[in-house]
């Protein structure tokens, strides 16, 4: 065996390297997303993580007593939350919590301690906020909401369940020098009645069930104004968990991504140089036949093969991958989640594609070896005979007279090993699908911000206002600015059984937002309906015309719509109506945000933060951070495949010809001529598979594009990511059979032409 893989040694580590690569990415990535989602649970689990939230002005305690009594119900706890203007550079907003008992979505403390309900004075404040803001146990902050300003000292720093990923206050993902939360006692509150807006819900049914049974205690108790003013949403609708899950999904995808396409090869190679090795050695395979050797030790001899060298590098595979490429991507994910541990986790999917392979490796070998050993000692002696080849179809056809001798030598080549040339072409495509999928996915998150911040959005500078900003306050910022009002709250929509948070946007027409279609077409929303993003409308299988229902959160009262516009929206999802329709719908409009074409620094009373064009594009910048590791991490996986693969089986078909260009040579053929002969066919196939493979890595595209609720953006290739692509999938399979063609110079022709022929 030692000897057959010292001959073979190209071959067999490219099994080696295929069982290794495809574990290593597959365990590597893997590691990634089950260490996310084990320790995402551990966390849940360790605070006692709320499963729904219901929101409102102001529970009473009656209220509260009947949800608790609720069979379903396991715990329900109650605060009151608000947002606050924090006295400190950039006037970051601080989301405070007001509580009597935390055994619900635990605060977890980090520095200090735990939570003190008997202190009047201190504030467990973000930990992550107050690293970016230089704050340390001991310190004052001054914070401002709803016109009262209070000073509290930090007793301690930690983390919250429900800021795993903090909804960003500046931009589109989370900055801690905008933002940050704090904890406190009731006895904190600055007055002599706190009232209650938000309960923390844990339960032992699905938050469907429990949602119907709440609805069903509420009228049943005559709550009506509490079913009219509050809402109810699952911890899987909430934009912390929502993220995150978000994140883990599309993950995912890329990890499935690898064994699929790397498995397969591998075998695929390993069936190829195991046929050749018991071809070769018919004459060894007979004599220990016929000398007592039984079938079962001969069969076992060459499962061995595949058996150790894809074990081997399948093991090797899992415990590299776990132990370094999860710590590739920890960096950018701690820059917008937050968990107290990051530990890469392990999943049997792991032991159970390893052994798919290892199974897979074993049956390959049979294939190879079962019809030789099937053959008697004296039959398995002689010589096989030699395989004839059927005339190809291209033959039969008047193209057949066109083709050169170049053309017709590699044709009949290919119709000789086609599982070779089978082999060559998956590579390749394997290889094609990796490379377009990583530059369209870069293409992707590209082409988002050009279309969110040069096609739709014209404004220089977005102003977020403050909760408890007052309607004048809002008509001088607007006079001030000569900006454009809008209002955005989250929503539930249902359609085709399907309910979904969402966003409801609210503004009049204006030159700074300028609306497109899913192409990146302008369009006019109608100032009377409802128009849909496009993402809403692929998640809710919707269409213009159809019906669809929804309700603001704070408000249970489901209005019915029509769907009047499809429009695109690339990280925005959910409804957009004018001023006058929400008029229509009895609902007042609050601005959340003025837009304006002016550059804004100024201090301005009842904003809360301010950002700029630039910092939106940044912020952007920031959240493609990940996608961008994992396209390097594509494009090396792919040049390592075509490689191997290219490399491993041009090799094969370099001894199978040995013989055959040893003749030519014999003949006068130059090494030229030898060098190119050799170089057309793989070329060749190499061009085949990159135009197999660039249609289904659109396929591959799309999947890793359905696995997300927030962002849209269609499956496009440009020009240059098929160029780059082809670029690169042709210099590699060219360098590749320039190494092997120099080969050619050094055929020995005497020996050559000694070898028998298989």
């Amino acid at each position: 065996m030692l000897r057959d893989i010292k001959e073979n040694k190209m071959q067999f580590i490219a099994i080696f390297l295929m069982s290794f690569i495809t574990l290593l990415a597959f365990a590597g990535i893997g590691s990634e997303v089950q260490g996310l989602q084990d320790n995402l649970n551990a966390y849940y689990d360790e605070t006692n993580m709320a499963d729904a939230y219901a929101f409102g002005n102001d529970f009473n305690e009656s209220v509260i007593k009947d949800f608790q009594d609720m069979d379903s119900t396991t715990g329900v706890e109650s605060q009151f939350v608000v947002k606050s203007i924090a006295d400190l550079d950039n006037d970051p907003t601080v989301t405070l919590h007001f509580l009597a008992k935390n055994n619900i979505s635990k605060y977890y403390p980090v520095e200090g301690g735990n939570i003190d309900f008997d202190d009047e004075d201190g504030i467990w404040l973000d930990a992550r906020f107050a690293e970016e803001k230089n704050l340390t146990l001991g310190d004052e902050i001054t914070l401002e909401f709803n016109g009262i300003k209070i000073t509290k000292t930090i007793r301690g720093l930690g983390y919250s369940p429900d800021y795993v990923y903090e909804e960003p206050e500046n931009g589109l993902v989370s900055d801690f020098k905008y933002q940050g939360f704090g904890y406190l006692s009731y006895k904190a509150y600055p007055g002599s009645y706190m009232p209650h807006n938000k309960l923390l819900i844990t339960t032992n049914v699905s938050t469907d069930e429990y949602y119907d049974l709440t609805r069903e205690m509420l009228e049943d108790n005559g709550y009506d104004d509490i079913i009219n003013s509050a809402a109810f949403m699952p911890r899987e609708d909430t934009g912390s968990d929502n993220q995150i899950q978000d994140e883990i999904k599309q993950h995912i995808i890329l990890a499935v991504m690898f064994p699929i396409i790397f498995v397969v090869v591998a075998l695929l190679i390993l069936l190829t140089t195991m046929t050749r090795i018991v071809n070769h050695q018919r004459t060894q395979i007979g004599t220990l036949k016929a000398i007592g050797f039984e079938n079962r030790p001969l069969i076992m001899h060459y499962l061995s093969y595949g058996f150790i060298l894809t074990l081997m590098g399948s093991v090797l595979g899992i415990i590299v991958g776990h132990y370094t490429i999860p710590y590739i991507f920890i960096g950018t994910m701690q820059s917008y989640y937050t968990l107290p541990c990051w530990n890469p986790g392990f999943n049997m999917n792991f032991i159970y594609v390893a052994l798919l392979i290892v199974l897979g490796s074993v049956l390959c070998s049979y294939f190879a070896v079962a019809n030789i050993m099937r053959e008697s000692p004296s039959a398995t002696l002689k010589a096989k005979p030699p395989k004839i080849n059927k005339i190809g179809f291209v033959e039969n056809t008047w193209i057949w007279d066109k083709f050169g001798f170049n053309l017709r030598w590699n044709t009949r080549d290919v119709n000789r090993n086609k599982l070779r040339a089978i082999i060559t072409l998956f590579g390749v495509i394997g290889c094609t699908v990796l490379i377009i999928s990583a530059f369209g996915m870069h293409d992707g998150v590209n082409d988002l911000k050009t279309w969110k911040y040069d096609d739709i959005n014209h404004y220089e500078t977005q102003l977020i206002l403050q909760d408890d900003v007052s309607a004048s306050q809002i008509d001088s910022i607007i006079d001030e600015v000569n900006g454009t009002p809008i209002m955005t709250k989250s929503i539930q929509i249902e359609a085709n059984g399907v309910e979904k948070t969402q966003v409801l946007t609210v503004h009049d027409k204006t030159s700074l937002i300028t609306p497109t279609d899913k192409n990146r077409n302008e369009i006019t929303l109608p100032e009377d309906g409802v128009s849909i993003s496009q993402k809403t409308a692929e998640l809710f299988d919707l269409e213009v015309g159809d019906t669809i229902r929804w309700h603001i959160y704070g408000n249970e009262t489901w209005i019915n719509s029509t769907v009047e516009t499809i429009y695109g929206d690339p990280s925005v999802q959910g409804i957009t109506i004018s001023v006058s329709e929400a008029e229509n719908y009895n609902m007042s409009f609050e601005p959340t945000e003025i837009v304006t074409k002016e550059k804004v620094t100024d201090d301005l009373d009842g904003v809360g933060s301010v950002n700029t064009h630039d910092d939106l594009t940044n912020s952007w910048d920031k959240l493609t951070q990940t996608a961008n590791l994992l396209i390097i991490i594509l494009v090396i996986f792919a040049v390592i495949l075509a490689v191997v693969v290219l490399y491993s089986l041009g090799l094969l078909g370099f001894t199978e010809v040995e013989r055959d260009m040893a003749t030519l040579k014999v003949l006068g053929f130059q090494l030229n001529d030898l060098r190119k002969l050799f170089m057309t066919q793989y070329l060749g196939i190499s061009l085949i598979g990159f135009a197999i493979g660039v249609p289904t890595g659109y396929y591959v595209l799309e999947s890793i594009r359905s696995n997300t609720d927030k962002l849209y953006y269609p499956t496009n290739y440009s020009l240059t990511t098929i160029a780059i692509s082809f670029v690169i999938t042709i210099i590699v399979s060219g360098i590749v059979n320039w190494l092997l063609a120099n080969k050619l110079k050094n055929i020995d022709m005497v020996e050559a032409l000694k070898k028998e022929r298989e």
